[in-house]
């Protein structure tokens, strides 16, 4: 029986590791979950079945990827526990919601998130991105270290706050970072603890949460209520108008300001720290592979010279595009999704009960060989049309699929794209030599130690500066590869396919 059929699979379940008696792999999980993952991924097959106070089945094939995300989705809800672990912070929104009430939120916010409305956004993307890379100016200048992880979630943060309240936040950047960032550790603590501490004990962590939430509520629903007190003006111009004059196509109803709340708390806490992610990961590609970095600058140089990045200008920068896709094939921001069948199911021939905690590892599938040349490698051109004919859809998942996908995909694409072209325009970045590049696996896939760089000015920014195809800047010195801690994923003898 192929991965993804239906079947009877009576009785059968899962291969895996036996781990500790009682605790099963519980303690692995608490190390490393990566690497238990892999290594268990490694010895026993695409679906593997892990022993512990909660038993846990690894998913990794991608037809079984497509039943549980698309084919037979509604049976595959997040399990109640993930909902209620993140719904303290982001409340009842699109990620924490099932059934009727999610597909009332989707049918609301979708239209918001399609590529036309959003087309306004990039002079707010470009501005941002511009002013900080004007302060990386005199970073350079002074040789000085910076963290690319840092600098990316204060981009984001600042470019989702200017494109949902028309508003520049920078005054209150450190504040709200701190509050979101506070959020996400929260998060995180929780969906990893062994015993879940509720929010109404004032423990030391649940006090800072507590006052993050309420910092950020509270200028939320400020916001909410200016832009109510207002008279409509024509078309909507930001986000949370977007959002708040946006009827459900089937019932008419608008949000109410609670539903707007946990709506931006959800961007907020979901859709910047992904994009901050993959941005902090591909500055670190561009750091350690150069004849790629400059093949995506060369062409970079010969659409835009040195101008800002238009809308007009992305569907020219056919190469930085599949840069793109690579690095988010390498470091997905969603490396795992959890589900829980309502009913019992059959996975590559195996029985699925129902109320089963499944984990969808889409950093294996990105890396399963039997789908990939190379997984390892770097290799934009895996993504051309010719390489990419034959392959399953769902072996390349960076922003999950089915109808439950990103709804804020294609504002994630067109920001990876401006402010990636804008950082090959102006900068060379290069590694801190010897800097521990380990990757965290939290909510999305994040640099542990940060992305330390230092960074060299572009000196020759005009139109066709270098040979398209070839690297445009031959001076520039190869940096030093950083030490880079991250399970390999390729090396899985045949007989461990897990296949019948």
């Amino acid at each position: 029986m192929m991965p993804g059929q239906s079947g009877s699979g009576a009785g059968r379940r899962p291969p895996g590791p036996l781990g500790l008696p009682l605790l099963g792999s519980a303690l692995d999980f608490r190390r490393n979950p990566l690497e238990t993952f892999v290594s268990a991924w490694r010895d026993h097959g695409d679906l593997v079945q892990f022993r512990g106070p909660v038993p846990v089945v690894l998913v990794t094939h991608p037809d079984d990827l497509k039943r549980i995300l698309a084919d037979n989705f509604e049976n595959y809800p997040h399990p109640d526990d993930f909902n209620r672990k993140v719904g303290v912070s982001v409340g009842q929104g699109l990620v924490t919601t099932e059934g009727e009430v999610w597909r009332a939120q989707r049918r609301t916010v979708a239209p918001t998130f399609r590529r036309e409305p959003l087309e306004r956004f990039a002079d707010v993307m470009v501005d941002s991105t511009e002013r900080m890379l004007g302060r990386w100016d005199g970073i350079a200048r002074s040789g000085e270290a910076m963290d690319a992880r840092t600098e990316m979630q204060s981009l984001t943060l600042e470019i989702l706050a200017r494109c949902l309240f028309q508003a520049d936040w920078s005054r209150d950047a450190l504040a709200l970072g701190s509050a979101v960032a506070a959020q996400l550790e929260h998060i995180n603590a929780k969906l990893i603890a062994v015993a879940d501490i509720p929010e109404k004990i004032p423990t030391p962590r649940n006090r800072r949460f507590k006052a993050a939430r309420k910092l950020l509520d509270d200028t939320v629903y400020r916001l909410i209520a200016e832009r109510r007190a207002r008279p409509a003006d024509g078309e909507a111009q930001d986000l949370l108008s977007m959002l708040m004059h946006t009827p459900d196509p089937e019932t008419g109803r608008l949000m109410t300001d609670e539903q707007l709340r946990d709506q931006v708390m959800t961007l907020f806490i979901a859709g910047h720290e992904t994009v901050a992610a993959t941005l902090s990961w591909i500055c670190h590609l561009l750091s350690t592979r150069p004849a790629e970095t400059e093949r995506a600058r060369a062409e970079v140089l010969q659409v835009l010279g040195d101008r800002p990045p238009t809308m007009e200008d992305l569907p020219q920068l056919k190469y930085l595009k599949l840069f793109i896709q690579e690095a988010l094939r390498l470091y997905p921001p969603l490396w795992q999704v959890a589900r829980m069948p309502l009913k019992d199911d059959v996975l590559s021939g195996y029985h699925i009960p129902a109320g089963s905690f499944l984990l969808l590892s889409t950093y294996i599938t990105h890396r399963n060989p039997e789908f990939w040349d190379n997984p390892e490698g770097f290799d934009p051109e895996r993504f051309t049309r010719e390489r990419s004919a034959g392959r399953p859809r769902y072996a390349y998942v960076p922003y999950v699929g089915g109808p439950r996908n990103c709804v804020g995909m294609a504002f994630a694409n067109m920001e990876l794209t401006i402010v990636v072209a804008s950082l090959l325009q102006r900068f060379h970045l290069d590694m801190v030599p010897g800097h521990p590049v380990v990757m965290q696996p939290d909510i999305s896939l994040r640099a542990k130690h940060g992305i330390r760089m230092t960074l060299r000015p572009v000196t020759d920014r005009s139109p066709g500066a270098g040979p398209e195809g070839f690297p445009a800047a031959a001076e520039a010195a190869v940096p030093a590869a950083p030490v880079e801690e991250a399970p390999r994923c390729p090396y899985r003898p045949a007989e461990a396919a897990g296949h019948e």
